[in-house]
């Protein structure tokens, strides 16, 4: 299984397992062992967040429960631009790449014209440009970091935006 695969089917079994109604210290136990068991890493979960340890490096994911919101993940860049009204659905740190996914109730047009002034006027370069009827992306690069925009509208409205921030290579 390659690693993409074993990413998907890891983030997928957290979210199932999570769902079962169980003693609390037991449905960890159960996520963390499916997760070594389809990933072949180390497994720590704990509450909402799980981490998996490899030979590789630390990839750690924080979760919200119903419809909440989790905080930022350590060392999230300030001039990252993120819609002011936002909830963080979830939070990963992937070995020094970092990657939230929100929710807005900002129509999806506005977050992506947003985002570009911003970015833009923070010193940001755009690399990338795609606007579609229910998708946009957007890619931007400064003192070799990247910064990269995925725009979907929400089920109901508003927009749900995916950021990834790291540095080239």
């Amino acid at each position: 299984m390659n690693t993409a695969s074993r990413g998907l089917l890891a983030l997928a079994l957290i979210a199932a397992l999570a769902a079962l109604p169980a003693c609390k210290k037991a449905q960890d136990a159960a996520v963390a062992a499916a997760l070594e068991k389809a990933t072949g890493a180390k497994v720590d979960k704990d509450g909402n967040a799980v981490t998996f340890k490899t030979d590789k490096g630390e990839m750690k994911v924080v979760t919200a429960e119903d419809g909440g919101s989790v905080p930022l993940p350590a060392g999230f860049p300030g001039d990252v631009y993120l819609p002011g009204d936002h909830k963080i659905a979830s939070a990963m740190d992937l070995a020094g790449s970092l990657m939230v996914n929100l929710t807005t109730p900002a129509a999806m047009a506005a977050v992506y014209a947003d985002a570009d002034k911003a970015m833009q006027a923070g010193g940001w370069k755009r690399e990338l440009a795609m606007q579609a009827d229910d998708t946009s992306t957007l890619a931007y690069s400064k003192d070799k970091r990247q910064a990269f925009y995925q725009l979907v509208n929400a089920d109901g409205g508003g927009t749900q935006l995916t950021v990834r921030t790291g540095n080239d290579g």
